[in-house]
């Protein structure tokens, strides 16, 4: 309806979809092979990891940093696994209802 009374609106609206849409395409290019990137570099990690031990004789090939994120990451997930198993508190299979204060 706004294309019907501003004639001159109807000069913008195509160069601009398509440069939407071209700029949607490369981001989204761009974007897919950074995924590829990280997903390579992650199942290096896992093979470095499966193969070497970081012993003198078979040493560790990753970076260090790399090595040190996951392992803390890997603590910070163990300890929320710990946390969210409590043992039940009254009834032995959790179902009794305890009421709202």
């Amino acid at each position: 309806m706004a294309f019907n009374y501003h004639r001159e609106l109807q000069v913008w609206v195509v160069p601009l979809l398509l440069v939407g849409f071209f700029a949607y395409l490369m981001s989204h290019s761009f974007l897919s092979v950074f995924e590829v990137t990280a997903d390579a570099m992650f199942l290096c990690f896992a093979i470095d990891m499966e193969t070497n031990d970081g012993s003198a004789e078979k040493p560790y090939f990753m970076d260090q940093e790399l090595l040190t994120f996951v392992s803390q990451s890997n603590k910070l997930t163990e300890g929320q696994k710990h946390r969210s198993m409590r043992p039940f508190q009254d009834n032995e299979d959790g179902t009794e209802l305890q009421p709202m204060v």
